[in-house]
């Protein structure tokens, strides 16, 4: 009779618990060579010390024990293997890149800690499409886009006027000159008029920080949104916007990936 082992001996010489042992074969991943039709024992063979070798080289390598059982059935090939560590490569080198990003951000988020007693949190917004009035002007000045911006809502119907409403800065001061957008949002349709544009404000994903009204506050959080772009690979995907919440704005800038 072949020599064969009993769960206890199998067990140590294996390094695997009897629980685990009968977890496995409850499974079907690896099935005892005999049981004792009246003692009810297991008796594995010292052929089956190799298979339990490669389940466990395979489940350390996380692949999960139904895919292990696949593998390791008498139709399993070895192609299905080379597919399957091939996959369990690649979601580990995605999982590599997701945690080395993530560890950039909470770098860039302690050296920002460092230079300033507050953090300016930065999130991720997806956006609908919304029907807009908008009036586009060349300004010397941030402050003189709200002559333009009045004008825009004094040329609308008042019913018609939505609660959302803003500035699209399609040139900023750092590029030497200032070009802005006004815009409200449109409950329904307006006349057309010549002082102002009626047009889709387009869906889009940004990134959205917020500030009190001030100008040294507003730039805090343009350098914030900056910033958190830079460590994350993205780039500005069209005209910053600005929406007038009261007492505060909310800056948005529209992403791409890098």
């Amino acid at each position: 009779m072949a020599m064969q082992y009993r769960i206890g001996e199998f067990s140590n010489l294996s390094g695997v618990p009897r629980k685990t042992l009968r977890f496995y074969d409850e499974i079907g991943l690896l099935r005892p060579a005999s049981v004792h039709s009246r003692t009810g024992y297991r008796h594995y063979r010292p052929q089956q010390l190799e298979e339990l070798a490669s389940i466990i080289a395979l489940k350390d390598l996380g692949v999960p024990l139904a895919k292990v059982r696949d593998l390791l059935s008498p139709t399993g090939v070895g192609k299905d293997r080379r597919d399957m560590l091939s996959e369990l490569k690649r979601t580990i080198e995605e999982s590599i890149h997701t945690a080395t990003q993530t560890l950039r951000c909470v770098d860039a988020a302690l050296a920002e800690l460092d230079g300033s007693k507050r953090l300016i949190p930065v999130v991720v917004k997806h956006l609908r499409a919304i029907p807009v009035a908008s009036v586009r002007a060349n300004v010397k000045s941030y402050t003189q886009i709200l002559r333009f911006e009045q004008e825009l809502l004094n040329a609308l119907p008042q019913d018609s006027i939505g609660d959302l409403r803003g500035v699209l800065w399609h040139r900023c001061a750092a590029s030497g000159a200032l070009e802005g957008e006004p815009f409200v949002a449109l409950k329904h349709k307006v006349p057309l008029r010549s002082y102002y544009d009626v047009k889709q404000l387009p869906a889009t994903t940004v990134a959205s920080a917020y500030s009190a009204l001030d100008d040294d506050s507003a730039e805090k959080s343009y350098d914030a949104i900056r910033r958190w772009m830079s460590v994350r690979g993205y780039q500005v995907a069209g005209p910053k916007r600005e929406l007038s919440l009261g007492q505060m704005l909310e800056i948005q800038f529209p992403l791409k990936s890098a």
